[in-house]
């Protein structure tokens, strides 16, 4: 029931529902929106003015990853991207909150990985924590709400990069460059702060940004458009970025071919579900119904029989999901046809000579 009105909520910010009853509950949740604001504004100000105290890990560099708006930005992704830029070179930590896992209500960090892969299921760490120790088997993982005493076990692991997932509000810890990813086609979360909107910062908190990374470009003059558009609010350099399909993997992991010309099914728990369609019909899939869940849940097994038996009966001949909803789902999992994931990578498309020199800036810290 939960997850039905949070999806209902969303489409009412973004305009999806109309009539009446959309519009009382715009109006409602206005006034939380305001005190909202004036909370996020308030503690800003307050670590601003440094009446809030900061810790500053004892590794030689972090770099928070993290956004303004709530949800959909990429910023895992781009997370991955960071770390797979250093993993041959220094021994990482990356630091995630877990949401919606068990790990994240505990009192003290999990180490979900430290140096051989996960150790613990997507349930009991969080779905995106998971990915990075199965993509990043030789780094260090480390999943809780506490960060500070996260960024010290990082530090006895003997990390010399910290990566702050979803770090931007997390402001308690210090680092060294803040990183902030923007989507395109929602920059500023419909310009209302949560729960009207999905502002989780003034948009002059972009000035606090070293780095600016706008995802989903499709094109150059997409993004220099969204740079005009940025950089009203900030004078940091920025790359463009968006996803490219690696492979289309069977529940075991084993790649199946191509999906062109083919009718499916499409599944998925993650907050921009539209992103994941567009991709699907990037690659020649036809798309002939979708089951969408709230973000980092999970549908049931029921739920994906009953949908799988409506696809089958559309001429579809397999389900898709994403790599987030896979490491959720039980390996042999079995429906009336095949379900399959894409496996996802974040490219640099513009300003990759920026992107370098990010890079080396970052790594002139630590020699």
């Amino acid at each position: 029931m939960l997850n039905k009105v949070e999806i209902y909520i969303r489409d009412v910010i973004r305009g999806r529902r109309k009539g009446w009853l959309p519009c009382i509950i715009k109006v409602f949740l206005l006034p939380l929106s305001w005190l909202y604001q004036f909370g996020v504004r308030w503690r800003n100000w307050a670590y601003d003015k440094g009446w809030m105290r900061r810790y500053v890990p004892p590794v030689p560099l972090v770099i928070s990853i993290g956004n303004i708006v709530a949800g959909g930005t990429g910023k895992t992704p781009v997370t991955l991207l960071f770390a797979k830029a250093f993993y041959d070179k220094f021994p990482i930590a990356i630091l995630s909150r877990g949401y919606r896992s068990k790990a994240e209500k505990l009192g003290s960090p999990m180490i979900l990985c430290e140096g051989n892969g996960p150790l613990y299921s997507a349930a009991e760490c969080g779905d995106e924590p998971y990915i990075f120790a199965q993509r990043l088997p030789k780094s260090f993982v480390i999943v809780g709400g506490n960060r500070q005493k996260a960024s010290c076990l990082a530090s006895k692991a003997g990390a010399e990069i910290i990566l702050l997932d979803d770090g931007m509000q997390h402001r308690r810890l210090a680092r060294d460059f803040d990183v902030v990813v923007v989507d395109v086609g929602d920059p500023f979360g419909q310009d209302y702060f949560l729960p009207r909107g999905f502002l989780r910062e003034d948009k002059s908190s972009l000035s606090r940004a070293d780095l600016i990374v706008l995802n989903h470009i499709v094109n150059t003059e997409l993004f220099q458009t969204l740079k005009t558009r940025i950089g009203a609010y900030t004078k940091a350099p920025m790359v463009g970025t968006n996803w490219q399909v690696e492979s289309v993997n069977d529940m075991q992991g084993n790649p199946i071919g191509s999906i062109k010309g083919k009718k499916v099914g499409m599944f998925c728990g993650i907050a921009s579900p539209e992103y994941f369609r567009i991709t699907l019909e990037k690659e020649g899939a036809i798309v002939v119904s979708e089951f969408c869940v709230a973000d980092h849940e999970k549908p049931s097994h029921e739920e994906l029989e009953i949908f799988a038996d409506m696809c089958q009966k559309e001429g579809a001949e397999i389900l898709l999901c994403t790599e987030k909803d896979h490491v959720k789902l039980e390996k042999q999992l079995s429906v009336s046809i095949p379900v399959a994931w894409l496996k996802m990578e974040m490219k640099v498309v513009e300003g990759l000579d920026i992107w370098q020199d990010f890079l080396k800036k970052a790594e002139a810290k630590i020699c």
